[in-house]
């Protein structure tokens, strides 16, 4: 019997080169494969992201898209969503200047900016939270100035310290944060450096990754929150993981711009039986 074979590309993004940023696995099909095929390939990559997208003849949209980690399916991802945009316009063709997606998250967009990608997202609300004191106590001995959690993904925390050393320097207990239900938490603070208005992280052991290394979807959370507390419409996050990442932020009312670039590293082919 011959084997299936699956085109395959990794790209760093949110990156302007290479082995920075934040890796994605990107998969086109010509069709959906078995969900759990998907998550299969998802857990071999080990990236933090898998994207799998198919074209869509629907009018509001050109792709349907999808988003694995090792461990589950995500109903948001931008850092992925930024690499597949980049396969599409710079690999597979796509001839327009923007990208309609559908997606668990409603219609997104992908628009060319020069050599950079506009993401165009619905900002993820945040509600007063309350936090077990072990997890506080697993990210820092620096007590967290407010506490949130996400309203979409109400196991995702959001933790606001008072400066953005107290986030470079964390180094969590990754075993305590492990016992959180399926998400994770952010921690964020307002910028030490005059390169950016936020210093941001995000962990989240209990699906399979530590620490993502740039993530778009926290910056839905994170910029709409710095926005308001600096009076401006856009802002500048830094992710301060070890690869490191900015991304440049627009809030416009109840959704956010999300502009990055990205490298391709490289292309290759899945063999399944």
């Amino acid at each position: 019997m011959s084997n299936q074979t699956l085109p395959i590309f990794q790209v760093d993004a949110f990156t302007s080169h290479l082995f920075a940023g934040n890796p994605a696995a990107v998969v086109p099909l010509e069709r959906w494969l078995p969900d759990a095929t998907m998550q299969q390939i998802a857990m071999e990559n080990n990236l933090s992201e898998t994207a799998f997208f198919v074209k869509t003849e629907e009018g509001d949209a050109d792709f349907h898209i999808r988003w694995f980690t090792p461990t589950v399916e995500v109903p948001l991802c931008g850092h992925a969503t930024l690499a597949s945009a980049f396969v599409m316009f710079n690999q597979l063709g796509f001839a327009g200047d923007e990208i309609r997606l559908q997606s668990k998250s409603g219609i997104l967009t992908a628009r060319r900016d020069g050599d950079a990608i506009v993401l165009n997202f619905p900002v993820q609300p945040i509600v007063d939270g309350t936090v077990a004191d072990n997890i506080v106590a697993a990210l820092s001995p620096e007590k967290p100035q407010a506490l949130f959690k996400v309203v979409s993904r109400d196991t995702d925390y959001v933790l606001v310290y008072e400066n953005g050393k107290t986030v470079r320097d964390m180094v969590p207990d990754m075993s305590v944060l492990a016992t959180l239900a399926e998400r994770g938490v952010i921690v964020t603070a307002p910028s030490d450096s005059d390169d950016c208005d936020m210093v941001s992280r995000y962990f989240l052991p209990a699906l399979g990754i530590n620490e993502d290394p740039v993530t778009g979807y926290m910056h839905c959370v994170v910029a709409p929150y710095w926005a308001g507390k600096t009076g401006k419409a856009n802002v500048v996050g830094y992710q301060a993981s070890a690869r490191g990442g900015f991304i440049d932020c627009t809030v416009d009312g109840d959704r956010v711009h999300l502009k990055g670039r990205a490298v391709l590293f490289l292309k290759g082919e899945i063999y399944l039986p």
